[in-house]
């Protein structure tokens, strides 16, 4: 597994994380808290790019509204599929 793929499932984690505590929207910047804090900081640049490369693989959706990310609700249907 490369760097940045690591990386991208890093930050997936720590959101499937966040939701699973509550948390329905996130931000890149409710994920480098996390990371910081767990001492693994990365620059938001990144982690922005991290969010669009999770979106483009289905994972994350953008609340155009709250600017605000969520987990895909049909997330499940492509896990068993």
């Amino acid at each position: 597994m490369s760097i940045d793929r690591r990386r991208i499932e890093q930050v997936l984690s720590i959101i499937r994380d966040l939701t699973a505590d509550g948390s329905k929207q996130t931000t890149p910047a409710d994920v480098a808290e996390q990371l910081r804090a767990d001492n693994s900081p990365i620059p938001v640049w990144q982690l922005r790019a991290d969010f669009s490369q999770l979106a483009a693989e289905g994972e994350i959706e953008l609340d155009q509204e709250t600017a605000t990310w969520r987990m895909c609700s049909d997330r499940s249907l492509k896990n068993t599929g």
